[in-house]
């Protein structure tokens, strides 16, 4: 019990602090957007010659200033990207916000399922008190012995040493969830409800809708969007300019206007950005692809284990469980009627207990692998179950 445990507060943990982070990288793709499509910042240039400024001549100033000009597939194809990359980013933390609520949910039912073991335990030593309660009685018939009244004695002994173990295990588990909710948690009124089959669907009626597809194919779209921009920027780019020059003596001539061309010199640096938007945008669709094709694979494994969960439940239920109290009942009564062996009764209750462990660990995986299932159900399916 304790490996699971040690690693599901360590998860959330991580997950929690994933999603702080994501929630920056979202709030950056955002502020992103408003600039993507603006035109870049006009240069203003000043001079003055300075030969003028004691001489009889008015003082000689230059003024220039000059815009960018941007092709207009290019502004767009900018806004396409940053819209796709915010897209991406808000996707990702709801992804994230899911994933972490899964986690919490399992931490929970592990924090449920140590509650039941010490629970249990409980249970366990009250059945061993009944057998307590039998041997003593058997020893005063002079029908037992005193080394079986010893052995029960050292069997509640063991329960006992057992329980401290617990209560420190649980301990443990407590102090790592401080961290995530920010307080001790405790187990006034702790219960865990078994998770329904109705929320387990076919393949049919799953779309492909969900926050993790959602963000591969924004990916996808920004990496494309990229490769627009690439493939503009191998035009040339276009300057326009407007000056004034005093030092002119015919002031006809001092306003000047014009415009300047940046031809790519070789062409290669260009043709290597748009090389690798290419292939990062071939990148990026492999990657959504490959997303849907995961989502698909982990959603049948989650349905296959919630499925199996309450197949080994039923079992519990219905036969398993019924049949072990039988058989303790049996055997607490063949030891009351000298026919039976004390440590049959002891094993017989061990046995139950283990019983009822295992169908606490059952409904603690069936919580968890159904919280993990609804991670992972899409969208436009949660909005119709609404």
């Amino acid at each position: 019990m304790q490996a699971p445990l040690a690693q599901c507060p360590l998860a959330v943990a991580i997950k929690a602090r994933c999603l702080g982070a994501q929630r920056s990288v979202a709030e950056m793709s955002e502020a992103k957007v408003e600039g993507s499509d603006t035109w870049a910042d006009p240069v203003i240039k000043y001079g003055i010659a300075p030969e003028t400024l004691e001489g009889p001549n008015t003082v000689g100033h230059r003024f220039e200033v000059s815009q960018q000009l941007p092709w207009p597939d290019h502004l767009s194809a900018s806004r396409k990207a940053a819209e796709a990359g915010m897209l991406a980013a808000q996707q990702e933390t709801q992804w994230l916000i899911r994933q972490l609520t899964a986690r919490v949910k399992e931490a929970y039912a592990y924090w449920w399922y140590t509650n039941e073991a010490i629970n249990l335990h409980h249970e366990t030593r009250a059945l061993v008190e009944q057998l307590a309660t039998v041997t003593e009685q058997r020893l005063d018939y002079g029908i037992g012995s005193q080394s079986e009244m010893l052995r029960v004695k050292t069997e509640l002994d063991t329960l006992d040493a057992r329980l401290v173990e617990l209560q420190a295990e649980k301990a443990g588990l407590a102090s790592d969830l401080i961290p995530l909710l920010g307080r001790r948690p405790t187990g006034a009124s702790l219960q865990l409800t078994e998770a329904s089959e109705t929320l387990l669907f076919a393949d049919g009626q799953l779309e492909p809708d969900h926050p993790l597809i959602r963000a591969a194919e924004a990916r996808e779209a920004e990496a494309r969007a990229r490769l627009d921009v690439a493939e503009v920027d191998r035009r040339p780019t276009f300057t326009a300019n407007a000056g004034y020059n005093s030092l002119w003596a015919d002031e006809r001539k001092r306003w000047v206007v014009g415009i300047g061309v940046r031809i790519p010199f070789s062409g290669q640096r260009q043709h290597s950005a748009v090389r690798k938007a290419t292939a990062e945008a071939s990148q990026k669709r492999w990657l959504a692809t490959q997303a849907q094709r995961e989502w698909r694979a982990s959603i049948a494994k989650l349905r296959a284990s919630v499925e199996a969960g309450h197949g080994r439940l039923n079992i519990l239920n219905e036969r398993h469980l019924p049949n072990q109290r039988a058989h303790w009942e049996a055997s607490l009564n063949e030891l009351a009627s000298g026919t039976g062996r004390l440590e049959d009764a002891i094993n017989s209750a061990r046995q139950l207990t283990g019983v009822k462990l295992r169908r606490a660990g059952v409904i603690r995986d069936l919580y968890s692998a159904s919280a993990g299932y609804e991670a992972l159900i899409p969208v436009r399916t949660i909005n119709a179950l609404n």
